[in-house]
């Protein structure tokens, strides 16, 4: 195998080392919605809560709103690093599903079967929203792109791409990690 220094990419990335045989996935459906949004909302609230003083007259301490802005924005801050993935090891045959807060990941390795295909798919459906009674019932027809890395007997794994060239793009990545 040759040496490889690769770049990040939205979904999957290689580790920038030599030889690596350790490939990354990101799931891009959990982009700025649930504890992300509520994040963003958080910290630019604490930022909010930290320039009021120099903009609104107030009665309360200063102290008092510097440690609620701080407080808000640093929960905020938290709440934005939080992301998931798939740590897929090729080398030793294992992965790891993790949760990751800022640089720390959490979660255990699993060993898996050797990888041996490695396979795209073009998902097409059609998706709509939930009537709720206040937004109109639309639906659209979705295409998702999944890599589907097999074993000799088995489906191993399925990784989702929304876009046709970041599939292409992993499916390369992980063919020659494979090999």
């Amino acid at each position: 195998m040759k040496n490889m220094v690769c770049e990040e990419t939205d979904h999957g990335q290689r580790k920038n080392m030599k030889n690596s045989r350790i490939y990354t996935y990101r799931n891009s459906s959990a982009s700025i919605s649930g504890p992300r949004l509520l994040g963003f909302l958080l910290a630019g609230a604490g930022l909010l809560a930290l320039i009021s003083p120099w903009i609104i007259e107030s009665g309360s301490s200063i102290e008092k709103t510097i440690a609620v802005g701080l407080t808000a924005g640093l929960i905020g801050i938290i709440l934005i690093s939080l992301s998931s993935g798939i740590l897929l090891d090729f080398g030793g045959n294992r992965i790891k599903h993790f949760q990751n807060m800022g640089w720390m990941k959490f979660g255990d390795w699993e060993k898996i079967p050797k990888v041996q295909e490695i396979e795209l798919i073009h998902h097409c459906y059609q998706s709509k929203n939930i009537p709720n009674g206040i937004t109109p019932t639309m639906s659209s027809k979705m295409t998702r792109y999944k890599c589907v890395l097999k074993s000799s007997d088995e489906v191993i794994l399925s990784l989702d791409f929304s876009k046709e060239k970041e599939a292409i793009k992993a499916m390369e990545e992980i063919q020659e990690m494979i090999q």
